[in-house]
């Protein structure tokens, strides 16, 4: 896999032109593995889209006392596998991000995996192939390289300072994620 998620969440127009497209991935049920949120619904419409940030250590997976969640070569991390989830939800309490679900009808976890059937072969996945707004990108390093680069001399010429301590340093490298 060579190219990686790259997300701007003020981009986000609140289409959920993404959740639509993530029901219809082939393995995900008809059920969606992302999420549009509100920033502030009581302040504005500003929305931003949820999808699973790839963590570096996946909280989800170090707490599945059944090893049920597992983990791509290229980082990626996956829905529990149905043969191993046992139903403990520790995962849903775990992730710092809010992203697994669990399904009690069926009595499994899910949650995004970048719809790894069609990113590992650099195929970008059915949320960054529909959205109209470029909030959700898959692109290659470079590239985002390139955006984080311009992003940052605009937070500099606009006075913005990085957040230090916050749950945005569990996310990957390789997944280009920003937010004002």
């Amino acid at each position: 896999m060579n190219k990686i998620m790259y997300l701007e969440f003020e981009r986000c127009i609140g289409c959920r032109a993404c959740q639509a497209a993530c029901r219809e991935c082939g393995d995900h049920d008809a059920k969606e593995r992302n999420y549009v949120e509100y920033v502030d619904f009581m302040e504005s419409r500003q929305t931003y889209p949820m999808l699973c940030m790839q963590c570096k250590d996946p909280a989800c997976a170090r707490v599945c006392p059944a090893n049920a969640i597992q983990i791509t070569e290229e980082g990626v991390v996956l829905s529990a596998m149905e043969e191993k989830c046992i139903g403990c939800r520790n995962c849903t309490f775990g992730c710092p991000f809010g992203i697994p679900k669990f399904d009690f009808e069926e009595n499994k976890m899910y949650k995004c995996d970048m719809c790894y059937d069609r990113s590992k072969h650099d195929i970008a996945p059915m949320c960054a192939s529909v959205c109209p707004s470029d909030a959700i990108r898959f692109i290659d390093y470079d590239e985002m390289m390139q955006l984080r680069r311009k992003r940052t001399q605009m937070n500099l010429v606009e006075g913005k300072k990085p957040q230090e301590g916050n749950k945005w340093e569990y996310v990957p490298e390789f997944f280009g994620v920003y937010s004002d």
